[in-house]
């Protein structure tokens, strides 16, 4: 099935000009307010129960220009007036996620209901799932988003981090557990702007060459959490059967992010050796087609091939060794990509 790009929502974007006061709209009586965000670059029209203003606000942070190519996708969170049973992890992927036209993602006290073709989330919080950000945050809307950019003919997805160093962006891909999160949350430690850590959409009506991640939040170690003093006091949930938290970039930190990056290197990241080895083109499209075309109908692929395999030709590809010293690798990248 050939997901339909979302359909554009009518009538929420403020006229050009006004500040920032002005993109939230409080609505009348018995109506839920309105936020216009964006996320992974898309622009998004969130309608929510006042009582999910701060899942809201720390979600897509502080309001700013939207810098997408103008896809939009819409967002309605409500929250449920009773406990219902204990927050449990989602199977990564829910039944029919690359099939169905409404993709439900349940965990116990809450869910989201994804409605492919018309590209709107709908979420129910849970009181437990309204106080945890690896619920609202990682499971449902990270994961919706997702859902989206994988069905969808117009986008695909890289599973993938972003960040740009001295004006040189780059995309960093691993195998899970490799460090990939590490690695770009690293980056951001030593002064790049941080992207995401986890997935980068592109938009093929995008003519930039651009790619967007998710820059709110980061997935980190215990260990790595405790050793950044910078960090002390910000909010980290634990991720359930993972050595892994959900941490939100506090104020400081936050200004040094930004979710569109042009990327001029991708590395793929080892721990199989300490070099720097080249990459071809026809073998990095290889390396990420897996996860670049799942989900997708067969009628999309040839666009997206397209698409990936010209971004690939522009940029330096090269496998990435990793050694344990997070500060060399950081100085190995950066006299890579010239900055």
């Amino acid at each position: 099935m050939t997901m339909v790009t979302p359909s554009p929502v009518v009538g929420f974007a403020a006229p050009a000009g006004t500040d920032a006061s002005a993109r939230r709209d409080t609505g009348g009586e018995g109506e839920m307010p309105q936020a216009v965000r964006e996320c992974y670059g898309y622009t998004v029209d969130c309608r929510y129960d006042p009582a999910a203003e701060d899942v809201v606000n720390r979600f897509f942070g502080p309001w700013s220009e939207p810098s997408g190519p103008g896809a939009k996708v819409r967002v309605e969170i409500g929250v449920a007036p009773t406990p219902a049973e204990a927050p449990a992890p989602p199977p990564y992927f829910p039944d029919g996620w690359d099939t169905s036209d409404v993709v439900v993602i349940a965990v116990g006290d809450s869910e989201a209901a994804v409605h492919i073709a018309p590209g709107l989330v709908s979420v129910r919080l849970g009181p437990a799932g309204l106080r945890d950000s690896v619920v609202w945050g990682r499971w449902l809307l990270e994961k919706a988003f997702l859902i989206l950019t994988l069905r969808s003919s117009d986008h695909y997805g890289l599973h993938a981090g972003g960040f740009t160093v001295h004006d040189r962006a780059v995309l960093c891909t691993a195998d899970s557990g490799v460090g990939k999160s590490t690695f770009a949350a690293w980056a951001l430690r030593r002064g790049a702007a941080f992207g995401g850590d986890d997935a980068m959409v592109r938009h093929l009506d995008d003519p930039s060459g651009a790619f967007f991640g998710y820059p709110h939040a980061v997935y980190l170690s215990p260990q790595l959490l405790g050793g950044w003093p910078e960090l002390a006091g910000a909010t980290a949930d634990p991720v359930p059967r993972r050595d892994k938290l959900r941490v939100q970039w506090p104020p400081a930190l936050r200004a040094a992010s930004r979710s569109r990056i042009e990327p001029s290197t991708m590395v793929f990241l080892t721990r199989d050796h300490h070099d720097a080895r080249p990459v071809g083109v026809a073998e990095a499209l290889d390396r990420c087609w897996e996860d670049v075309s799942a989900g997708k109908a067969a009628e999309a692929l040839p666009a997206v091939r397209a698409d990936l395999g010209d971004r690939l030709s522009r940029m330096q590809l090269v496998e990435f060794g990793l050694s344990t010293d997070l500060d060399a690798n950081y100085d190995r990248l950066v006299r890579l990509v010239g900055a």
